[in-house]
């Protein structure tokens, strides 16, 4: 047993390659020498605007019904106001008139469409 490792392990074993002043093994990772720091990435993230706010009326009729809440930690429908599911944005939207009543926005309902 000790045998096959040791030979697995020598089969394995690559020595250090450097790719030019980069320090980094693969040569195509090379864009600028060492000396250039690189500069800083700010990430911004512009606000998403959703279709429906708070007192608009919903779509009801195209829009399909969220059937588990539970599932997406929403609290549980008393039957007078129901969960729809829209871009990624959750609606509680009221059962007899339409309206959205809240715009829940979760990581967990973010791949709803």
């Amino acid at each position: 047993m000790r045998a096959m490792i040791l030979s697995l392990s020598l089969l394995f074993c690559v020595g250090p390659v450097q790719a030019g002043q980069c320090g980094s093994i693969v040569a195509s990772a090379c864009e600028r020498p060492v000396d250039d720091a690189p500069a800083r990435k700010i990430l911004r993230v512009k606000p998403t605007v959703t279709p429906f706010v708070v007192g608009d009326r919903f779509p009801v009729e195209t829009r399909s019904l969220l059937m588990d809440p539970a599932r997406y930690d929403l609290a549980p429908s008393d039957g007078s106001w129901r969960y729809y599911a829209m871009a990624g944005v959750v609606y509680r939207v009221d059962a007899a008139s339409g309206l959205v009543l809240e715009v829940i926005r979760t990581r967990r309902t973010s791949h709803l469409r």
